[in-house]
């Protein structure tokens, strides 16, 4: 998904769901999403394939392992020492799901498995991440929203809770909506030419998003 070395501090240094929720409050909410962020994905025709991600962090994990996807549940995985963005893993292929802004360029943060090869979000989306990275830092959204790849989402699990070290998709409903946060946007022309938010986080009752009990999609 990125063409760029994998950097473990691009996972470490992601912020809370809560403190990741603030930042976005406080420079602009979710009308910059909706409005010039969203324009910027219809122009470049990239919606159906890539969606914009609140950056923060689900827990800690250590610099040898990365965050992993494999159908719908995400996992550490050791992964050693190598910065290869896409590793051979399992007779299949880890590789990027999700990037943020990072060192100049764009750098994966969390992972999915593949068996059928590697995946390149810079593949016909070069000039999209170009004035999407120009956008974010004039904003000062540059340390709070990343890209998502789309290709492999379940659309009908768009709750993600966390157990353990485990953070599991489900289906919307699983939880109580006013427990829910935007954690990811898909965007879309429909019938009231609006953005589609289809991915939460929860939060429990004290309002904690990190540990046991946190899960964002």
């Amino acid at each position: 998904m990125a063409s760029t070395a994998y950097d473990p501090e691009a996972y470490r240094s992601l912020p809370s769901l809560h403190r990741a929720n603030q930042l976005l409050q406080e420079n602009g909410g979710e009308s910059i999403i909706t409005g010039p962020i969203r324009e910027l994905f219809l122009r470049h025709k990239v919606q159906k394939h890539l969606g914009l991600a609140l950056l923060h962090k689900h827990f800690d994990i250590q610099p040898q392992e990365r965050l992993v996807d494999l159908r719908s549940v995400s996992t550490p995985w050791q992964t050693g020492n190598d910065t290869d963005a896409v590793i051979s893993k399992y007779n299949g292929h880890v590789v990027p799901r999700a990037t943020r802004s990072w060192k100049g360029g764009w750098g994966p943060y969390e992972f999915e498995f593949t068996e059928s090869g590697s995946s390149d979000v810079a593949e016909g989306s070069a000039l999209f991440l170009q004035e999407l990275s120009t956008f974010l830092h004039q904003s000062n959204l540059d340390q709070i929203l990343g890209v998502r790849m789309l290709d492999s989402r379940d659309t009908n699990a768009s709750v993600e809770v966390t157990e353990g070290r485990s953070n599991i998709m489900l289906a919307k409903g699983s939880v109580d909506e006013e427990s829910l946060i935007s954690a990811m946007w898909v965007f879309g022309m429909d019938e009231d030419d609006r953005c589609n938010c289809r991915e939460y986080c929860y939060k429990d009752r004290g309002g904690a998003h990190t540990g046991s009990n946190h899960g964002c999609g």
